[in-house]
């Protein structure tokens, strides 16, 4: 019952609440996702420019030093309302402190080696309490239940001045590692084949 209170996020009653303070986290976890990055070599997804929908995997410690690269960035956006009423009504029992990934981000690595630097990086992080890690990258996890796809991802609370006094530190945000190998399957095209699959079987 213990991890369970702390897995959730604060007493949020409404989803007008939760995507509040959603976006106003984002502006907090972009640079930290930048600064655990530069730590572990990590990239991000940069769009290609005049060819849609498509992007490219640079380091962060290359991004930040071209202007260009760095306005292509494709952070990931916060989750869309139908999303999060459908885990609602499907998962969660209408409970709205349990959605933990409305506001998401991920970073992208070469090997597993990068992973684990980021995992060091994150956990060394004084700003950050990690309330619930999912390794599915591990042997033994079962990748059929996710159509193939793995990754790591992370639930967490950034605790840092600002956070405090805007009454965020409390909100639970999403970090996503994921091997470029596997990112390469996430396309539009590819998430979008992934979401039916996962409405058909109801998750």
């Amino acid at each position: 019952k213990e991890d369970e209170e702390k897995e959730k996020g604060p007493s949020a009653s409404t989803l007008e609440q939760v995507f509040a303070a959603a976006d106003a986290l984002d502006v907090f976890l972009q640079p930290k996702v930048i600064e655990w990055a530069l730590a572990s070599g990590g990239c991000a997804a940069v769009e290609r420019g005049l060819e849609a929908n498509t992007v490219s995997f640079r380091r962060w410690e290359e991004i930040i030093e071209d202007a260009n690269l760095l306005s292509r960035v494709k952070w990931a956006k916060v989750k869309s309302l139908h999303r999060a009423v459908e885990k609602l009504y499907r998962s969660y029992n209408l409970e709205v402190s349990r959605l933990l990934d409305v506001c998401r981000q991920s970073i992208f690595f070469e090997d597993v080696k990068g992973v684990l630097k980021c995992l060091e990086a994150v956990s060394s992080d004084p700003t950050v309490q990690v309330v619930r890690l999912s390794n599915k990258l591990d042997e033994g996890y079962d990748g059929a239940a996710t159509a193939g796809y793995r990754d790591v991802s992370l639930n967490l609370r950034l605790s840092t001045t600002d956070t405090l006094q805007l009454g965020l530190d409390g909100f639970v945000c999403e970090l996503q590692l994921i091997l470029i190998d596997f990112a390469h399957i996430k396309t539009d095209q590819g998430h979008a084949r992934y979401v039916a699959w996962r409405n058909q079987r109801g998750l």
